[in-house]
């Protein structure tokens, strides 16, 4: 699991006050240790660095972070042919249906 830990209680307050109003993945406080548990901390760190807040410490399992921010090479190799147009229809949001 990763945790996102703040120095100051305040900040750590503020930070759960703007995690409450945003649409974000699953997480856990440790109100003790003033720390945010998550399995990706990814978005949640991105809610917080577009609302200002920007003094926190993150740690994650190496395993499951990749700078490039993908989850696979097959997810960036789609990601690319998608960009140039050579996506499948799913990529588009294309699932099928009635094409009458």
């Amino acid at each position: 699991m990763n945790c996102i830990s703040f120095s100051d209680q305040g900040l750590f307050k503020v930070a759960l006050n703007t995690l409450s109003l945003d649409s974000t993945p699953d997480y856990t406080v440790d109100e003790s240790t003033l720390t945010i548990w998550a399995w990706d901390i990814h978005p949640i760190v991105d809610v917080l660095l577009s609302n200002g807040i920007f003094s926190f410490d993150r740690s994650w399992n190496e395993e499951d972070y990749r700078e490039d921010n993908f989850r696979s090479d097959a997810e960036a190799d789609g990601d690319a042919l998608k960009s140039a147009g050579w996506g499948t229809d799913e990529d588009y949001g294309y699932y099928g249906g009635n094409d009458e």
